[in-house]
Parts: structure tokens; sequence; C-alpha cells
């Protein structure tokens, strides 16, 4: 049973400004939104930009890149297989279409490959005639492949968003806000981000030489795919995340990119206003279902127009169906993966505070989905391990706020033949042997950690505030909406209903899955709910307690024109 956290009510600000009602003003406090920043946040066109020759070697960057198309040299664009790698690249080589002739791109194999920079991919690319090498949304920590690249003759520009390490100097261009000598204001850009950075400093410099080449219509109709990547790689939607999103949500609606354009239609989503929702359950497991499944690089045709040897694209409605049919393919082996991780827990001591499943004839591609999944069931970390053809296990992990899964496999790095991540995620691959060793540890680690924190393994519900009368109202749940787009660091708020009794309650759905009832209030007022698949779980709370109090999100129902006040449950306390 989730913990309920409902945030202290906020002081008056008497700076604040009054334009902005005082409950959304009170969120974007709590949200760390200076009371300067928060009309941009509110604002349909806002202005929060930075200047892209703040980040780290953006000049030298833009430089190197102007004088290699002037000399007529092989640039080559190395992503990732996820959809931020995959904006990325298709951004990167769409810009460089318009400086060199036919620009290369590569996204490396999540089976093969791996993540980030390998030696051998960059032989390939250096045989194929690649002399200019720009990784987008990889190669912080890539210091050997880049020294390889360099010992081949090869210039090498990173530009990455990910943590790197500087206990080492990267031997090329870096373009990383989150170096230690960036000046640059905001941290948590996408990978895709950056390379808008790199494309907005490209199309400035040929401006101010008088150059019609890179025109900024074009570089703003590249923010469809900026606005993607960020909700899709979960990066805050604060401040200038905010304003890329805001804007290329514009474009994503107005269709203007044929490759996303032939996609929504693939997926019957022709006449659908997209929004971060959308992007983040929609286009964001479509593209990804590539880099698990088969090759991301059919997204960056897609969405580029432009195939791995820079020629245009012959066929996007194929690719369309490829990507739509490949998230089919992957959702299968999503539920093959979770029917034998179900299996293996049952019947397996994995570890009870971290559970360690090894899944022998598990999907790899999908074994970070359901090892999501099961964390959320269980509110427990989990790593889901599955046998590689080289004898190796190959695992990914997931893991609860407050739990730090990087630090978990630090300590016990001696088990890994190579492992990374971060807080939240990380992937490995060791020894079968090391396995009883892993769980172990794990579980110890995990146990320390709860005589620190008891609390640490119950999944927590931050609730902004009890719902006062006046907010009650459809014209409060409106303003609401002046807080999309939603994501990371912005979440849908969620408010509670207290001392409501619970009226008309009924089932829906072709199995009773869902529920809607009446929540009548203590101030008289009487309020909409409606509660989506968990019915079993709090139909007899609901039809046997005189008092509930209710968790959720104050929302708009449509229906045949008409608009009404509903609210969308998360959670339901019985009132003793």
């Amino acid at each position: 049973m989730a913990e309920w956290i409902i945030a202290e009510e906020n002081f008056i600000d008497e700076n604040a400004d009054s334009a902005i009602d005082p409950g959304i003003a009170a969120i974007l406090r709590k949200r760390k939104v200076p009371a300067g920043s928060m009309a941009d946040f509110l604002a349909l066109r806002p202005r929060t930009t930075y200047d892209p020759f703040l980040l780290p070697d953006m000049r030298e960057a833009v430089a190197l890149i102007l004088s290699c198309a002037q000399q007529k040299k092989q640039v080559c664009v190395y992503g990732d297989y996820d959809a931020d790698g995959v904006t990325s690249t298709a951004l990167l080589v769409q810009v460089m279409s318009l400086l060199f002739e036919k620009p290369m791109y590569y996204v490396p194999s999540r089976f093969t490959d791996g993540y980030g920079l390998n030696k051998a991919a960059v032989k390939r690319l250096h045989e194929q005639g690649a002399e200019l090498l720009i990784t987008v949304d990889c190669g912080s920590t890539s210091f050997d492949e880049v020294d390889y690249a360099k010992e081949l003759g090869m210039e090498v520009i990173v530009t990455d968003h990910h943590t790197p390490d500087e206990t080492k100097t990267m031997n090329c261009l870096f373009v990383n806000a989150k170096r230690s000598c960036s000046v640059y204001p905001f941290r948590e850009l996408s990978g895709c981000g950056v390379a808008f950075k790199l494309a907005q400093a490209l199309q400035r410099t040929l401006d101010q030489q008088g150059s019609s080449l890179f025109p900024k219509s074009f570089l703003n109709s590249l923010l469809d795919l900026v606005a993607i990547s960020t909700v899709a790689d979960v990066v805050p939607l604060l401040d200038e995340n905010r304003s890329l999103v805001k804007y290329g949500l514009d474009y994503i609606n107005d269709r203007r990119r044929p490759g996303l354009k032939t996609l929504l239609s693939v997926l019957d989503q022709e006449d659908k206003k997209i929004d971060s929702d959308r992007i983040a359950y929609l286009l964001a497991p479509n593209i990804n279902a590539l880099g698990r499944m088969d090759s991301a690089a059919i997204a960056v045709e897609l969405f580029s127009g432009l195939t791995p040897g820079g020629s245009p694209s012959p066929d996007l409605v194929s690719l369309a169906v490829k990507m739509r049919d490949c998230n089919l393919a992957r959702k299968a082996e999503q539920e093959k993966t979770w029917s034998i991780c179900s299996k293996v827990l049952q019947s397996e001591d994995c570890g009870e505070l971290f559970p360690v499943i090894l899944a022998e004839g598990a999907h790899e591609g999908v074994a970070g989905i359901v090892a999501g999944n099961i964390k959320e069931s269980l509110y427990r970390p989990v790593c889901i391990l599955t046998p590689g053809k080289d004898g190796l296990l190959k695992g990914t992990g997931r893991s609860v706020p407050g739990i730090n899964l990087y630090d978990l496999l630090n300590a016990s790095s001696s088990l890994f033949v190579r492992y990374g991540g971060h807080a939240g995620a990380c992937g490995l691959t060791m020894a079968p042997e090391g396995l009883p060793q892993l769980r172990s540890r794990l579980q110890q680690q995990v146990a320390q950690l709860l005589e620190q924190d008891p609390d640490i393994l119950t999944e927590k519900l931050f609730i902004e505030k009890e719902l006062a009368t006046a907010e009650k109202t459809l014209d409060f749940a409106e303003k609401l909406l002046l807080l999309e787009p939603y994501g990371e660091a912005n979440p849908r708020p969620l408010f509670c209903l207290r001392n409501a009794r619970p009226l008309n309650l009924k089932r829906m759905g072709s199995e009773g899955q869902h529920l809607r009832f009446a929540a009548q209030c203590a101030d008289g007022v009487t309020v909409d709910c409606v509660l989506f698949k968990r019915a079993e779980e709090f139909f007899s709370l609901l039809e046997n307690a005189f008092y509930v109090d209710v968790a959720g999100e104050l929302g708009i129902n449509q229906f045949n024109g008409s608009r009404r006040l509903q609210f969308i449950v998360h959670d339901i306390k019985g009132v003793v």
C-alpha cells in the first residue's frame, strides 16, 4: 500500500504574479520554478533558451565541421539504438546533408555492438571512407575508441548528454553541458537537445557569414525530433527543455515531417493530437522496438528520409510498417519474458529485497522493460539476467527511488566483465559462477539501506494538496492544462478528496475491471470519479466504507461535445 505524502501548504508570496492562479503558482513553487519564470513556464510560446556557444568546445566543433565540409571530406554521424539516439542521428544527418554530399550515419546494434562507440564499428566506418566522426547521445566514456579513431586518421567530435568520466581527458572536441568546465545554464538537455544546439550554432555561424545554405526555418523544423527525444528519454521537462518540447509539439501536430506523418498514419493516429503522453506511450515504444527487435537505423531512415549512405529513402511506408510490426513483436516477446520471469520468481530464491532473475529463454531486447514492470509490481529493485552466446550473462536492472543501482553495482565491480548505468537503471555482463555471490551481496546492501530508512521499499504517492471547494471545478481543471506538457520533474499534479462518501458505484469495461463512482465531499460538492484497471482491489472498500480518502488527478471528461469535471483515481484509503 502506498504511503501518501501531502505537501505542506505554501506561504502566500506577496511578489507572485497576480495574473497566475494561486493554486497553479503553488504547484510551480513546489517544482522549483522561480517566481520570475512562472509566466514563461505557462506561456504558449515560451522564450527560455540559451546561447549554444556557451557549451564547451562548441565554437571549435562548428569550425571543424565547416572546414571538413569545405574540404569535401566524408562525415559520419554515430548514434544509439534508443529513441533519443535515433532522433539525434536523424536530426544531425539532415543538417549534415546541407553541408556534405551524402553524409553517412551508423546506429550500433544492441546485440552485436552494444551501447556507444566500439572499435570494430569505427574501423568499418573508416574503411568506408568516413573522415569526420560525430557522435550523438553517446561517447562520454569512449576514451579508447576515440583514441583508436584518431590513430586511424579520423577527426572526432563527441556530442552527448550523459555524465562524463572526468578522471580521464577526452582526446577530441567534447560538447556536453555536464562537463565540469561547462558554463551552459542548463545541464539536462537530451542527446537530441545537444545535437540541436550544435545545429543551432552551425545555423547562426552560416547566417553571420551571409550564407543561405542553412535557413532558420529548417532549423526550427527539427524541433519535432527534439520533442520526441526529450519526452522519450525522461529528462526534466523544465527550463529550456520545456521550450523545446512546446515548440516541437507544434511541428509534430502540423505533420510537417513526411516520415513522422507516415508513421502516425500507419499507427491510425492521422487526426489525433499528439501530446507528451502520446509520445511516451505510443511513439517512443514504437521507435525503441526497432532497437530491441531489429535495427534502429530503420527509424533514422524514416525520420531523416535518408539511407545510411546518404541517398533519399525510396519507401517511407514500408519503413513505418516495419516499425509498427517490430513493436507488435516486442509486445509478444515482452509477454513471454514476463511469463518466464514470473515462473522463476515463484520457483526459485531470487532474493526477496532485490530479486535477481536468471531468465533462460527470455528475449534480451525486452528484459529492461520487464524488469521495470516487475519493479513496479513488487516495488523492489529488480535485475534480469539472460544467457549470452559467449557463455556470459547479460543483465539489465531497474530500481526504485532511494536505491542507487550504479552504487550497488560499483560495490561489486569485481564480479563484472562490464557494467554501467545510473541510479534508476543499469546494465552488466558477468560470468555465471558469480551469480550466487551477486545475489547475496545485493540482498545485504538493500537490507542495510532498509535499516537506515525503514520506508525505502514503501511506494510513495506525492500529493499537492487537499482540493479546496473552489478547486473542485471545471475552471480549475482547465487552468491546470497550462502546466502541460507533463513529464519528468513536471508530473501531473495529484490531489486528494478527504472524508468523501462513495455513491453510485458502478463497474465498467468488458471484464468489469474499471470503476466509476461519485465522491460526496464534506463541503457538499460531489465529484465524479473514475478508477482504471483496479476494480477488484477497491470494489469491496468502496461498497462497504462509509467514508474514504481519494487521491488522483483532476481531469476533464469530453464526450459528445460536452466537458465535465472528472477525478482520475490513483489510490483510495478507508477512513476509520
